[in-house]
This record gives C-alpha cells, sequence and structure tokens, in this order.
C-alpha cells in the first residue's frame, strides 16, 4: 500500500524529517568520525578510526530512515560506501580487523560486531523493498552468508551480547525465500537463552530494555516465519507480560537507570524512569510483529500509545533535538552533582549530564536519534493494511491517501485531535470492503465495517486513568487522556507551583479547573490523625506529553494523587 499522510501531527513531523532532520543528522554522524570510517575502510587509507567501535550502526539505522523517507540522494553515497567497504568473504566493518583496531570477532561480549550485521542487513531489506532494487541486498545475502559460514553448530558457537541480527537474518529469510537465515536467528536465540539458563518456556522480561525488546522482535520473526508453536506462544507471553507488567502509560519500557534495564513487573518509576527512546522504537517493532503474528487488536492499540506519546516525545521541535531516555517526572531543575564521583564511572557522569532533564543535540552514542527516524519514516506504513480476503484494514485514523492493490481510498478527519471521521473510497476491488479500527480505548476490540455513508466518530474527549495499586512509587495516581494522547503539567506553566504539591481535586471536572494545590507538610514524617491538608484551586494547563520540553528546561509530572 502506498501511504500519503495529510494529518497535522504525523504528516509535518515526516516532511521536517525528510527535510531537516535526516541532512543534520548525517552532519552530526560525519563530525563525530562515523562516515569517515566508511571512507578510511572504501579506501585502505591509513587514518585512524574515530568514534566508538559500534558506530557502524548508527549510519545503517540513518540510511535506513533516509530510504524509508524517498531521501535517495542522501542515501545512495552511503550505500556506495558500504558495498566498497565489503571484504570478499562478506564481512563489513569499518573497525574490527582494520589497520590499528583489534581483530575480527575478538569482543564478543562488548563488540556488537553481529548487532551492527543486523541494522545493516536491516537497511539493506528496506532499500528493497523501497526501490526494488538489489544492490544493498547482495551486500546483505553475501554478509549473511558470512555469519552462517563462520558461526553456529559445527562452527564458533558464540553469540552477539546485543539481540539485533536474529531479527534482521529473520527479516532477510521472508525477503529472500531463504530458510536457513531463520533457522541461524532460531539458533542464536536459543543458545543465547541456554546461556542466561533460559529456554522459550522460561524466558521472561529482563536486563537491557533495548536488548530485550530486540531479542523479542527476533522470537516473534521466528514465530511469524516457522509457525512453531513454542516460538508462538513465547511471544504472546512476552506480549501479555509487556502490556500487564511492564508499559508505562506512554507505551515507553524501561524503569531502571541500573543498567538501563527494563526492570521487575511493575518497576515503573516516574521521577528515575530511564524509559530510552530505542525501547519505545523497539516496542513498536515488537508489537508490529505480534499483530501479524496473532491479529490481537491490543498490539494496535499499543501502537497507536507509542506513536502518539513515547515516539515523538523523543524528537524536539526542531528536529534536531533527542531524549536519549525520558523522564515522566521532574521535580527539580537544579543540576545533579556528586563531590565523590569519578571521571571513569560512565554511569554517573550520564546520570549527571541528563539532569536536569531537556533533548540533547547529539551524543556520544547516538543510537536513539537515527532509531527514532526510522520509526518517524514508518509510520504511515502502521496505518492501512489489505488483510488475506482483500479487504481494506484501517489501523490508524489519520489524515491520508491510501493507494494500491486496486484501492484508492482518502480518510479525512483531524485525529487524534478529533474523532469525526469520513472515509471516501474512490476506487475498491470489486465486492471487497473497508473495514476500521475501534481503539480499546474508545470500546473497541478490532475493526468494524465503515457504514455506508462513510462516517464513523471515536470519542475523543478527556479521561482520567488510573495507576493500578501494584506499580512501585504510583499506586493510585491517576493520569490524563485525551483519546491515545497522554498529557502531562509543566512547571513553566505553574511557576509558582511545586508540581509535587498539585493533585486532582475534581476528576469531572474540566481538566484545566481539576486540580488544586495541597498545602505541603510542615514535617517530613508525621503521625496519622484526622487531618487534612487544605488544598487552594489553581487553574492548570496540560501539554501533550509527546510536547513537553520545547520551552525550556522545566518540571513536569504526569501522574497524580486524588485529592
Amino acid at each position: 500500500m502506498r501511504v500519503t499522510l495529510t494529518d497535522e501531527f504525523w504528516a509535518p513531523r515526516q516532511e521536517q524529517l525528510r527535510a531537516h532532520t535526516l541532512p543534520v543528522m548525517l552532519e552530526r554522524l560525519e563530525a563525530q568520525g562515523t562516515v569517515g570510517n566508511f571512507r578510511r575502510m572504501a579506501a585502505r587509507t591509513d587514518e585512524p578510526f574515530r568514534s566508538l567501535h559500534f558506530a557502524d550502526s548508527d549510519l545503517y539505522k540513518w540510511l535506513e530512515a533516509a530510504v524509508l523517507a524517498g531521501r535517495l540522494d542522501l542515501a545512495d553515497p552511503v550505500i556506495d560506501l558500504i558495498v566498497a567497504c565489503q571484504r570478499p568473504d562478506g564481512y563489513v566493518h569499518t573497525h574490527f580487523g582494520t589497520q590499528g583496531c583489534p581483530p575480527r570477532y575478538s569482543d564478543m561480549e562488548f563488540g556488537h560486531e553481529h548487532y551492527c550485521h543486523g541494522h545493516l542487513i536491516e537497511a539493506a531489506v528496506t532499500h528493497a523493498e523501497v526501490t526494488g532494487s538489489d544492490r544493498l541486498l547482495c551486500v546483505a545475502v553475501r554478509l549473511a552468508d558470512h555469519l552462517l559460514a563462520t558461526f553456529g553448530p559445527g562452527h564458533d558457537l558464540r553469540t552477539d551480547s546485543h539481540p539485533e541480527v536474529e531479527l534482521a537474518l529473520g527479516r532477510l529469510g521472508n525477503a529472500t525465500g531463504d530458510e536457513r537465515y531463520v533457522t541461524h536467528a532460531a539458533w542464536i536465540i536459543e543458545t543465547q537463552l541456554a546461556r542466561a539458563g533460559r529456554t522459550l518456556e522460561t524466558h521472561r522480561w529482563s536486563g537491557h530494555a533495548v536488548r530485550a525488546t530486540y531479542l523479542a522482535s527476533g522470537i516473534a520473526e521466528v514465530a511469524l516465519a516457522t509457525g512453531d508453536q513454542r516460538w508462538v506462544d513465547a511471544s504472546v507471553r512476552l506480549f501479555d507480560s509487556l502490556l500487564d507488567e511492564h508499559s508505562y502509560p506512554t507505551g515507553a519500557v524501561g524503569g531502571r537507570w541500573l543498567g538501563e534495564a527494563i526492570g521487575k513487573p511493575f518497576e515503573l518509576p516516574d521521577e528515575m524512569s530511564y524509559a530510552e527512546s530505542c525501547a519505545a522504537v523497539a516496542t513498536v517493532q515488537f508489537c508490529r510483529r505480534i499483530w501479524r503474528l496473532t491479529a490481537d487488536p491490543r498490539a494496535l492499540d499499543q501502537i497507536e500509545l507509542l506513536e502518539f506519546n513515547a515516539v515523538p516525545c523523543g524528537v524536539g521541535a526542531d528536529g534536531e533535538s533527542w531524549f536519549y531516555s525520558q523522564p515522566h517526572a521532574v521535580s527539580e531543575v537544579a543540576a545533579e552533582t556528586n563531590p565523590w564521583m569519578y571521571g571513569f564511572e560512565y554511569g554517573q557522569m550520564m546520570l549527571l549530564e541528563w539532569f536536569p532533564a531537556h533533548r540533547h543535540e547529539w551524543f556520544d552514542v547516538p543510537c536513539c536519534p537515527p532509531n527514532l527516524a526510522r520509526l518517524f519514516a514508518s509510520v504511515d506504513r502502521d496505518l492501512a493494511e489489505v488483510d488475506a480476503a482483500g479487504d481494506l484494514l484501517l489501523h490508524l485514523p489519520l489524515a491520508a491517501r491510501v493507494r494500491g492493490g486496486g484501492w484508492d481510498v482518502e480518510i479525512v478527519g483531524d485525529y487524534p485531535d478529533g474523532g469525526d471521521k469520513a472515509v471516501v473510497v474512490h476506487a475498491s476491488p470489486p465486492g471487497r470492503t473497508v473495514h476500521v479500527r475501534r481503539p480499546g480505548w474508545a470500546g473497541g476490540r478490532g475493526h468494524d465495517p465503515l457504514p455506508e455513508d462513510g462516517r464513523w466518530s471515536l470519542p475523543v474527549e478527556w479521561q482520567w486513568w488510573r495507576t493500578g495499586h501494584r506499580v512501585e512509587a504510583a499506586s493510585g495516581l491517576v493520569h490524563l487522556r485525551r483519546g491515545p494522547v497522554v498529557h502531562c503539567v509543566e512547571g513553566v506553566d505553574l511557576p509558582d507551583v511545586d508540581l509535587r504539591d498539585l493533585v486532582v481535586a475534581d476528576p469531572t471536572a474540566a481538566p484545566q479547573r481539576a486540580f488544586a494545590v495541597v498545602e505541603p507538610d510542615a514535617e517530613l514524617y508525621a503521625p496519622l490523625d484526622d487531618h487534612i491538608a487544605a488544598t487552594r484551586p489553581v487553574e492548570v494547563r496540560t501539554t501533550p506529553y509527546a510536547q513537553w520540553s520545547n520551552r525550556g528546561t522545566t518540571t513536569m509530572r504526569m501522574r497524580f494523587p486524588l485529592a
């Protein structure tokens, strides 16, 4: 399907990506040395390697985004460099095995070579899908064949410590019809799990959030390719746990700064949420696969939640600043300090650099900007599809034109701001119908036939949502949504109020009049008595979470206690 967005939410973001963000990112990857590393490799010069050893992956993600966004003028020169860098045996990497750098596969624990290979393979599959050319796909096939000849049963039994190549091999197997790639992906996954003392049946969410979500996508890829019930069951179990135990109100995952980890079930603190932008991207990718695998409407609900909240929040309104981690509350704007911190304590240095929370122009590890870019460039792919019966399913009711397979359909409306929609069917295959999704938040459980007049409505209105009592540090708190869009309050709109004193006094009132400020406690701890803290009403302006921090560094809060 060819989808052209015309809405006011995603269409401007995609245009900004095409016209501004992709060129800016390429400039910053150039300044960091990432692009130059490929020139060094292609020309076989003695110039020193620059940037970090896994930086190739950042350029590959940027490349996939550029292809999806139609910026082949930017992508083609990079593809030329990649083709020139490939070694005769299929290997591609600008760090390992080059002049002055460690040998190939000498650091499987932290080298991320297979991780880089996976992102190259993904970019190649996308390039072939978009352009019909096999130029980069041939590079990916040779690289994958190198991996199969080097690793696996009868060869090197080591695996990469950062999942990615598994899901990439699954995509390549689907694109080429070569089952060997899927078989190898399954071997990698089961080998990794075994080394962690797990099996498909016992695997659960844990550890580094991005690695965990990439691995989940790899499991779902194998399930899609093989239909094996073990893999299907593992995918479904992970999806259920994701929704029931590990997701923030925005769809984000990753509740622990230590190890950038996904955290224990219900470990979802607001102030110290890690919620890495890459994890939001990876969660969308996993949910896309769950939809294809199970047709569970909750997968589309979660994709929608992420694509209106955690994903767009990752990029500033300027199109050239990014959140690496996404806090869900900020109580102070004063800089953190630690006089006992040593210079080599990277984790603490990072923590101190990022507080107070704001979007940054770039990062030493710039994994999130290009990952967000390829998600931004692919949102239109989540809008519609043709099912096995030939009917058109409309998943996201954004204003758009949908063409392909005999269909020419126009969607009119202002979603997500408004819920009234109209679908104009300019052309359709004989006997086929249009079905529109009614989201779970609107009481739906999937797709309904389009009414004869082409009009339908969603109840896009203000609604308070509660947090389950098991959620760490947020039990009983509520947050505000309007349709799929989560709102927060920024301190810039209440300069004289400590947002920790803000409570919801009347959830039945309009949002701007629902809040009150509670009198702060005189003591940190006091006996429980009949004292009720005095409150005073306060008028509040709310901001969509995705747009917070665009008016300067500020405090912010998303979940509130009831008075």
